[in-house]
């Protein structure tokens, strides 16, 4: 709990920090015309190809919702199938209405389910695309930048000498145990939901730490700050929400992201100071 509680507060400093600091070096600008334009770009996608991402997204809704279509049709033919067919089941005319308004109940949930899932979808495509798009150019239009601006903040800090990646599991090995997590249904969603939350931040944190850790310092500190990263993700997430806030995202999250990592590294010599 002590753990959780600490990566919260540090993801709310790392964001405040980050904000301060997009202010300068014509990252909130470069951020917010950016944003509009990979909107403006699916926007266009969309009203183009619109019936493409309409199909796609019923194509998606029906593969997700195979497994109760399946069962909700057998279990209406099921019933449909034993109502009255023989004379001395002609008596139970209200059974039969019953397992007849059962089954078309129950299709009409499956339908509401499918149309809810395919509107789920159609949105979730656009927000994944905008993003995805959104990610490309952040190393050279504004990485580089925020970690020039963030960098004047610590005027003592040096790199550590050595960080102990000793305890780090092998790639294949982390990969293998999230494949089989995935198995497990209640955690399969749980991961999935922790892995989706901290992808904005896990894509930007190794190229925010090059040329100055090395590979296995990196991995050291971001197994360090796992509990981090997972709060600010998900707090850069809830930033989406804000109007006119979020089109400033891109340069914020390079920023929190710097900040993160600097504030994590040992100062070697003198204690850090931050400006």
């Amino acid at each position: 709990m002590q753990t959780w509680l600490l990566a919260w507060r540090e993801a709310f400093t790392c964001i405040g920090l980050g904000l301060r600091d997009a202010r300068h070096a014509g990252l909130w600008w470069r951020s917010a015309l950016w944003c509009m334009a990979v909107v403006a770009l699916w926007l266009g996608l969309y009203s183009c190809f619109g019936r493409f991402f309409v199909e796609l997204s019923a194509m998606l809704a029906l593969v997700s919702v195979t497994g109760l279509l399946g069962l909700g049709v057998m279990d209406g033919v099921g019933t449909l199938a034993n109502g009255p067919a023989t004379v001395s089941q002609m008596g139970n005319i209200a059974g039969g209405l019953g397992s007849a308004a059962k089954a078309l109940l129950s299709i009409g949930q499956i339908a509401l389910a499918l149309l809810a899932l395919a509107a789920f979808f159609y949105v979730m495509v656009f927000i994944v695309g905008a993003i995805g798009t959104a990610r490309l150019p952040l190393r050279w239009l504004l990485l580089e930048r925020a970690k020039a601006v963030v960098a004047r903040r610590y005027v003592a800090w040096q790199a550590p000498a050595s960080q102990d990646a000793s305890a780090a599991r092998p790639a294949w090995r982390r990969r293998l145990l999230l494949l089989l997590s995935l198995l497990i249904p209640v955690w399969a969603m749980c991961v999935l939901i922790s892995y989706l939350l901290a992808w904005n931040v896990q894509m930007i944190y190794g190229a925010a730490a090059a040329e100055v850790l090395s590979v296995e310092q990196q991995t050291a500190l971001r197994r360090e700050q796992r509990p981090a990263i997972f709060a600010l993700g998900l707090l850069l997430c809830l930033l989406m929400l804000i109007p006119v806030l979020n089109l400033l995202l891109p340069a914020l999250l390079c920023t929190s992201v710097c900040h993160l990592q600097r504030r994590s590294w040992r100062a070697t010599g003198s204690p850090i100071k931050v400006e």
